[in-house]
């Protein structure tokens, strides 16, 4: 056995004792180095594969999305997390999910296949980390938000870019999404008209960053914007423009409890009438007003400290992006800021997390995610300067954008 080959039988050796005893990764607390190794392990595995290996992988990638539905759909993942590290028969799996033995079985060879479940035995079967994710908010929304909204817009990608010629989309009210289903409605109005899949957008707008950072990490809002110098309570502080539900109005009044000042919500009536029927935890409490708003109307709100726009300009081409910043750059003061949170793509070695939701832009909007330059030029011809840019998280290259009005 040669040196090489002997430090590969060694580094595989070191690999497969960590697999075997995931405890001594799962629990790992620091997160550059947990994504590191994750990384290196996925970038490995795809050096390894010979071209079956490749082909075959990008060939079943849609039933990796149809087969993880089945399991949250039966219950099947929910049943094997509440076993508490106990594991379970076919037969028991079949009985508490009332799904028929001879196709559980074969849910559960394929399922182990891919580590979505352990199988420590020929008729034995439990939880692992990927398991216990299939059973969370993130995943049975999103998930099902994929399979019925997503994936149709996916599928008719490759035809909608054929009949285009290969031009980038541009306009909102033809592209992939309405080829993929059959309709002439924007996504938003759709969901309006399928309450189901509305009820699984709404969750996965919430979840689908759970387990990063926000932009609180890495920004001192009181501090930054000068809202320490607030004593009239009806001077308005913080303008969550599109905000859905509320979510990051909440977090910013439970991180100032303190802080004076109006925090409002701005949304479409349909979310906003959601907010006042099922108000999140936290939102009634420290006093957040909800208000009707189009961000292509005028904004009522005057002088505002910060009008703050996260995962909103993505969801639009740079024309409308500008109505939006100019219906908003209307109502700001001297003190007045633009805070947009979203993704800032490097020019080299963007994520996948970031460049798959680019995709999800394009596919179904007409839209996009963006680069610096992107975001620079942008603001520019809106008639925005940036004066600071702050990056939160690595795997989706997240950033909070400080933008004023040019001199």
């Amino acid at each position: 056995m040669d040196c090489k080959l002997e430090e590969l039988t060694a580094l595989a050796e070191k690999i497969e004792a960590i697999v075997n005893k995931p405890e001594t990764v799962t629990d790992l607390k620091n997160e550059v180095l947990r994504r590191r190794l994750r990384e290196a392990g996925r970038k490995l595995s795809l050096a390894m594969e010979v071209t079956g290996d490749t082909v075959h992988r990008i060939n079943n990638t849609q039933l990796q999305l149809a087969a993880a539905r089945i399991g949250i759909q039966t219950g099947i993942f929910n049943t094997l997390a509440e076993a508490n590290g106990s594991a379970l028969t076919n037969s028991t799996l079949a009985e508490k999910t009332q799904v028929d033995p001879a196709l559980m079985k074969r849910l559960l060879r394929y399922y182990q296949s891919l580590d979505m479940i352990t199988q420590p035995g020929d008729d034995a079967y439990g939880a692992n980390n990927i398991t216990r994710a299939l059973t969370s908010l993130c995943a049975t929304s999103g998930v099902n938000f994929f399979a019925t909204i997503i994936g149709p817009s996916y599928n008719a990608l490759p035809e909608f870019l054929q009949k285009t010629c290969y031009a980038a989309p541009t306009d909102p009210s033809n592209c992939s999404w309405h080829l993929g289903h059959r309709t002439d409605l924007p996504p938003f109005v759709w969901m309006q008209t399928h309450p189901e899949e509305l009820g699984y957008f709404m969750p996965w707008m919430a979840t689908n960053r759970d387990g990063l950072g926000t932009f609180h990490d890495v920004l001192d809002f009181e501090r930054e914007f000068c809202c320490r110098d607030v004593t009239d309570e009806q001077t308005v502080v913080f303008v969550d423009v599109g905000g859905a539900m509320g979510h990051q109005s909440i977090a910013l009044r439970q991180r100032y409890p303190d802080m004076v000042g109006r925090v409002i919500l701005q949304d479409q009536a349909v979310v906003i009438e959601r907010v006042g029927e099922s108000p999140l935890p936290g939102f009634v409490e420290t006093g957040i007003e909800a208000m009707v708003h189009d961000f292509f109307d005028v904004q009522p709100v005057q002088g505002a400290r910060a009008y703050y726009l996260r995962n909103v300009l993505h969801d639009w081409p740079d024309h409308k992006c500008a109505e939006i910043l100019a219906n908003i750059k209307g109502a700001m003061g001297k003190d007045s800021v633009v805070l947009i949170d979203e993704m800032v793509l490097p020019e080299r070695g963007a994520p996948w997390r970031a460049t798959q939701a680019d995709f999800t832009m394009m596919a179904s909007l007409a839209a996009k995610e963006r680069s610096d330059t992107e975001w620079r030029v942008l603001l520019d011809e809106a008639g925005f300067k940036i004066r600071k840019i702050w990056k939160y998280t690595d795997e989706c290259e997240d950033c909070i954008v400080v933008a004023v009005p040019k001199e």
